[in-house]
């Protein structure tokens, strides 16, 4: 869960940049960090069932072009566009907070999304320092979304470990 968390980071980072900046890399970028979508998804199919694992994937994946488009909503000045975009990634933060706590009820859903949102709010933070070219907040803030990513990363892991304790006894007992 670490590694597939930092990934996200690392080519979230990549995807606001290329975007905010029209990188020629842009599709390239945006379609690396879809894939972290669906490996994160996948790394729930040990556990849960195929259909967990595509709906979690489905979820992150619903995350990621959100953001993707609050930053060209952003970027075109449109703001009744982005507010609404926003609020539409922020219910789908809603959603995968919930949705993870149905499969394991050892998520709060209520503390998830609170790590969610915060996750977010520093991915919105990040852009907006990009955007006005604060390259030392953007880094900083970045840092700051790494560590809420692998406190989530760890608090999937940890609920894991709780919910199936016999499948790491053998390994780890």
């Amino acid at each position: 869960m670490r590694r597939l968390w930092g990934e996200h980071t690392a080519w979230t980072r990549a995807t606001v940049s290329s975007l905010v900046y029209s990188l020629p890399d842009a599709d390239f970028v945006v379609a690396r960090l879809l894939r972290a979508a669906t490996d994160m998804g996948g790394a729930l199919r040990p556990f849960y069932s195929d259909g967990v694992a595509k709906k979690y994937g489905r979820l992150l994946t619903e995350h990621i072009t959100l953001a993707g488009d609050l930053i060209n909503a952003t970027l075109t000045g449109n703001e009744e566009k982005a507010t609404a975009i926003e609020k539409k990634w922020f219910r789908n933060g809603t959603k995968i907070a919930l949705f993870l706590n149905s499969v394991n009820p050892y998520i709060s859903a209520v503390e998830f999304q609170e790590m969610f949102d915060e996750h977010m709010m520093l991915i919105k933070q990040g852009m907006s320092s990009m955007i006005a070219k604060d390259f030392k907040a953007s880094v900083n803030l970045f840092d700051l979304m790494e560590m809420e990513a692998l406190e989530m990363a760890d608090m999937i892991s940890d609920a894991i470990i709780m919910q199936f304790p016999y499948k790491f006894m053998s390994v780890y007992g």
